[in-house]
C-alpha cells in the first residue's frame, strides 16, 4: 500500500468514527439508553463474511437500511441490524412488548431509524470537512441485509477488486449488547478522485 493511500484510509476511517459517533447520540436517543461505538474497522479487498460486532448470529436474518451520500463524501452507506437485535429495536420504538409485529410495522420502524441515524451520520461528516453532504432515499432490506449490502455494493462500484475494495465498519451497542446495529460505509471515490471533490480537503480530519 502506497502513503497517499494509506492516509486517505486511514482519513475515511477517521471520518467514519466521527460519523458513527453522531449516530451512537441519535441512538441513545431513540431507545433511552447509553450506547457506544466500538472502533471502526477497515476490511480491504474482497468483503469479510464475518461481522465485526460479537454474537450476531445468522446473518441471513438480519435487516438493514441504505444510503448513497453525495457530497463531500461519495459513499455508499448502510445501517445493519441482526436478527434479534432488529426485533428488539423496533419493539422498542414501537412500544409493542409481545406478540407479533406485522411487517409494516417493522418496515416502518427500521425506516424511520434508518433515515435518523443516517442524517447524523451525514451531518456528522460533513460538519468535520466544513462542507454539505446528503443521504439518498433509503432503500431497506428486510432480511439477508448484509448479501444485499454487497450487491448494491457491487451494483454501483463495479465489483470488488481484490486489494482495492475499502469497507469501513463501527458497531454501536448498548452495554448488553440486545440493541446493537453496524454503520457500515463504502466510499466510492479514493485518492485524487476524492479530493478533487469540494470541501474534501477544507478540515484536518
Amino acid at each position: 500500500m502506497n502513503a497517499a493511500r494509506k492516509a486517505e484510509i486511514e482519513r475515511l476511517a477517521r471520518l467514519a468514527n466521527v460519523g458513527a459517533e453522531r449516530a451512537a447520540e441519535a441512538f441513545a436517543q431513540l431507545v433511552g439508553q447509553p450506547i457506544r461505538v466500538l472502533d471502526s474497522i477497515v476490511f480491504e479487498g474482497q468483503a469479510s463474511n464475518e461481522s465485526s460486532s460479537p454474537g450476531e448470529g445468522d446473518s441471513s436474518w438480519s435487516t438493514g437500511v441504505f444510503f448513497e451520500f453525495d457530497g463531500c463524501l461519495d459513499a455508499l452507506v448502510g445501517i445493519l441490524f441482526p436478527g434479534a437485535a432488529s426485533e428488539a429495536l423496533v419493539r422498542r420504538i414501537v412500544g409493542i412488548e409481545s406478540g407479533e409485529l406485522a411487517p409494516a410495522v417493522i418496515e416502518s420502524a427500521l425506516m424511520e431509524v434508518g433515515n435518523i441515524l443516517a442524517s447524523h451520520v451525514a451531518s456528522g461528516i460533513a460538519d468535520a470537512l466544513g462542507s454539505k453532504l446528503l443521504p439518498s432515499i433509503p432503500s431497506l432490506a428486510m432480511e439477508g441485509a448484509e448479501e444485499a449490502f454487497r450487491d448494491l455494493v457491487e451494483n454501483v462500484v463495479g465489483g470488488t477488486v481484490e486489494g482495492e475494495g475499502l469497507r469501513i465498519e463501527s458497531a454501536l451497542l448498548d452495554e448488553a449488547g440486545a440493541l446493537r446495529g453496524r454503520l457500515v460505509l463504502v466510499p466510492t471515490r479514493l485518492g485524487d478522485e476524492a479530493s478533487a471533490r469540494p470541501g474534501s480537503d477544507s478540515a484536518d480530519v
